[in-house]
């Protein structure tokens, strides 16, 4: 029993630092910086690879295209399917930006298992840009997006540049619980390993890369079988000789109301995904989790039938650790979009990452839908 006390005792402080360290990285890998004042040298295009029309589709696409034509880059707007939803809309946002130069091509993209990565590959066919910026369907970007992105290429050795993202709810109740699974778990380990490991991966909400890091790097349709095409393409580029840069804009994944079932699928696709990449990294995870040994450690005071002192904490275990995690994340909730009535579900948010974690040790990594 002692030394079981002792296991958790150890995993629990080593999550504690972890959580510490996490959201600490968060405040600082988020922080946008002084606001750059220069356009994207040479001639940038903004991608944009559409599939659907969802309630917040055009209001994302709208975002991308004021913040093209405020940094007067080009856009590519790409739709495999011309009876796809995602067409009409693409025409339509079109028609409001008549200054602005921007192309919509529909066609079948080449044969491959990631159709993203298709649509991307007949989105650019017959084009050369010096700077390539990737968003998703689903992602909303701030007004100075391109500067910032561009920003990040100051350095000559730079080739490719990836940034955070926070996922923006709907109303339901599944969506608010994804949003927080990603906001509170995902968007500070990512922040911790930039700022300790460097950026050795892409996240594919938002990048962008140099033209000829890409050529170099074997193109988009290097990427076709690809689950995860946006940490292959980075490791691509760092193989090229390119070095990757952390990019601190903070675009919002906004969320359907999908319910439980596709919102579970998209934690778990990403945690595979995670998985097939870093194995061993994903594997170690389970020792930052903090609610598993707090509740077990809880669980041995409560049931060990010892002196009076060790039965309060049991209780106060699970208290001061779930208090001194939301008083750390409240602090910070502007950059998480956290709102009051988010607290009360955050132990149950920790205990659902546990879970998901569990389940990305099984199956196979799948590709994007769009």
């Amino acid at each position: 029993m002692t030394a079981l006390v002792a296991g958790l005792v150890l995993w629990a402080a080593v999550a504690f630092a972890y959580r510490f360290l996490a959201l600490r990285s968060l405040a600082q890998q988020c922080a946008p910086g002084p606001r750059p004042v220069a356009r994207p040298a040479g001639a940038a295009v903004a991608l944009r690879p559409l599939r659907r029309a969802g309630a917040g589709s055009e209001a994302c696409l709208e975002s991308l295209l004021s913040a093209a034509e405020a940094a007067g880059v080009e856009v590519v707007l790409g739709v495999e399917d011309p009876a796809d939803p995602a067409a009409a809309l693409a025409s339509a946002a079109r028609e409001r930006h008549p200054a602005l130069r921007c192309e919509l091509r529909v066609a079948r993209g080449p044969a491959g298992r990631n159709r993203k990565v298709a649509n991307l590959v007949q989105m650019t066919a017959g084009r050369k840009a010096d700077l390539w910026l990737l968003t998703d369907g689903d992602v909303r970007v701030p007004p100075d997006y391109v500067a910032r992105m561009a920003a990040a290429f100051e350095a000559p050795d730079v080739g490719f540049a990836t940034g955070p993202y926070r996922s923006v709810p709907a109303r339901g109740s599944a969506s608010r619980l994804d949003a927080l699974l990603t906001n509170t778990h995902y968007l500070p380990s990512v922040c911790l390993a930039a700022r300790f490991e460097g950026v050795h991966f892409g996240l594919g909400a938002s990048l962008a890369v140099r033209g000829d890091a890409l050529e170099r790097a074997g193109g988009f349709e290097a990427l076709l079988s690809l689950a995860t095409d946006d940490y292959g393409l980075a490791q691509r580029v760092e193989a090229a000789g390119f070095a990757l840069a952390w990019a601190p804009v903070v675009v919002d994944h906004v969320l359907e109301d999908e319910g439980w079932r596709e919102s579970l699928h998209r934690q778990l696709r990403w945690a595979r995904g995670v998985r097939s990449v870093r194995p061993l990294g994903y594997a170690g995870q389970l020792a930052v989790h903090g609610a598993p040994p707090v509740l077990l450690l809880s669980g041995v005071a409560l049931a060990s039938g010892g002196p009076g002192w060790l039965l309060p904490f049991g209780w106060l275990l699970p208290l001061g650790w779930w208090g001194v995690q939301l008083a750390h994340l409240w602090r910070r909730r502007a950059i998480l979009g956290l709102r009051a009535s988010d607290l009360p579900w955050l132990p149950l948010v920790d205990l659902l990452a546990v879970a998901v974690w569990a389940g990305g040790l099984v199956g196979s990594p799948e590709p994007p839908r769009a």
